[in-house]
């Protein structure tokens, strides 16, 4: 027992600090452009029932609008939202490192846990799987007011940008089972603008 806390403790020395984590993520998102856009497919199953909606959303200047269609009433006010901005929201909280794995493609993975700062908006606490070579949340386990959310993510790129593909959800909400799929990307102003001359 002794030697395997002594493993774990040097796997986690060796990693970056925690500081450094969270400035690698805000790189990483920073390399998207000011302004673009994509749409959300949701299917949402609770028990043998299933819904099918979608969401159209645009980023202006790092802030994301969501406008969301068809979506059960028994989902959250700005549900949709919360998942874009998983990897972005570490900034708003107080974290340790309390872990160090490898992904299935024998990529480093360093977790992270903490909980909200006062003040700050978004899941109250959580525990965060973050991509040491993409810099990016592959996976995070989220407490809000409503209960928790386990999420897994899934990245590809699109016009040399690394973007969401994919996430699947689970929420103690209900027992509801999301699977999100993301599509039709558009980047910055020459590509809306060929948009709406068509």
């Amino acid at each position: 027992m002794v030697f395997l806390c002594l493993g774990l403790s040097r796997a986690v020395l060796g990693a970056p600090s925690v500081e450094d984590i969270v400035a690698n993520l805000s790189r990483a998102g920073s390399q998207l452009p000011a302004e673009m856009g994509f749409r959300q497919d949701v299917h949402v199953r609770v028990l043998f029932l299933m819904w099918k909606f979608h969401s159209l959303v645009v980023r202006q200047n790092g802030e994301y609008l969501v406008e969301t269609r068809g979506a059960p009433d028994f989902l959250p006010e700005g549900f949709m939202a919360s998942l874009l901005d998983v990897g972005d929201a570490l900034t708003n909280y107080d974290l340790e490192l309390v872990g160090e794995e490898k992904n299935a493609n024998g990529e480093p993975v360093y977790q992270v846990a903490g909980r909200r700062r006062g003040g700050s908006a978004g899941a109250l606490g959580g525990t965060f799987w973050v991509n040491g070579r993409m810099w990016l949340v592959e996976k995070a386990v989220l407490e809000y007011d409503w209960g928790t959310l386990e999420l897994q993510q899934d990245f590809h790129q699109v016009n040399g940008y690394t973007v969401l593909r994919s996430q699947r959800a689970a929420t103690s909400h209900l027992g509801a089972r999301l699977t999100v799929e993301y599509r039709d990307y558009w980047f910055g102003n020459d590509d809306m603008i060929a948009r709406e001359d068509h």
